[in-house]
């Protein structure tokens, strides 16, 4: 199914392809003119059984890969959150596909591990102490939930701002992150400029008054993360909850 000489990756090529074909059939296409074009634009011979089991939803192209539902939802705007924040993801030479999260406070690990159980289907990642880093660990693997966190901000905004619950899911997420608070003095830090003016205008939609963004540390400079100093590669800009919106902003924070 491929040109002759160039390896493919199998999952991967599974999806484009079915999406592919999804598209050409929307657009009237019959099962042999899909086949012909596909062959002529990417040197790829399907059958018809492979399509029709496609186009009538009998069988799914991912093979191992867990399914992922893409529908807004709390428990999937809390992940967004997160993984603006201290998650990470990662792509193994073998096409394994992690969302990773090392936090030193378990109850977040097991929140995000929550909300990964939701929105795969599936029995929540084990959450693990690992003594070398301090940390606790929770990961999983999904090449579709992959894909959807590593869409740019614009194309998950309609996620965060489904409703109510998944804007103060996503706040949370992004403050169980990013958030400091000592005393009544509470901020959220962040590199990106455009994730801190939505958090501010999310924030102002519920009452929430704040100040910022502002700069807080200039690329260069050193911060100290954990007991160890950092280089800061990027400018970072921190949000500041006033103090008497303290009050709105954990009840909002309880609700959701």
């Amino acid at each position: 199914m491929t040109k002759a000489g160039v390896r493919l990756r199998p999952t991967v090529e599974r999806e484009k392809l079915y999406h592919l074909v999804l598209d050409l059939r929307k657009q009237g296409l019959s099962y042999n003119q899909i086949i012909r074009r596909i062959q002529a634009d990417h040197g790829i011979s399907l059958r018809k059984s492979h399509i029709s089991d496609w186009v009538n939803g009998k069988h799914r192209p991912f093979g191992y890969v867990r399914d992922f539902d893409a529908t807004p939802r709390p428990e999937l705007a809390y992940v967004v959150g997160v993984n603006m924040g201290d998650a990470s993801m990662s792509k193994s030479k073998n096409y394994n596909y992690k969302i990773k999260l090392r936090v030193i406070d378990k109850d977040f690990a097991e929140e995000f591990s929550r909300c990964l159980s939701v929105i795969l289907g599936r029995v929540p990642p084990r959450v693990k102490w690992h003594e070398k880093t301090h940390a606790w660990h929770t990961e999983v693997s999904s090449m579709l939930l992959y894909n959807f966190l590593g869409q740019d901000l614009k194309r998950l905004t309609p996620t965060i701002e489904h409703c109510q619950l998944c804007k103060s899911a996503f706040l949370r997420g992004f403050y169980d992150s990013e958030g400091s608070i000592t005393k009544r003095h509470l901020f959220v830090y962040n590199g990106e400029l455009s994730k801190l003016e939505l958090v501010r205008r999310l924030l102002g939609s519920m009452g929430i008054e704040t100040t910022g963004p502002r700069l807080r540390l200039e690329k260069g400079g050193m911060v100290s993360i954990k007991g160890h100093f950092y280089r800061v590669n990027k400018n970072n800009y921190s949000v500041y909850v006033r103090a008497r919106s303290l009050l709105l902003f954990t009840i909002k924070w309880d609700s959701s």
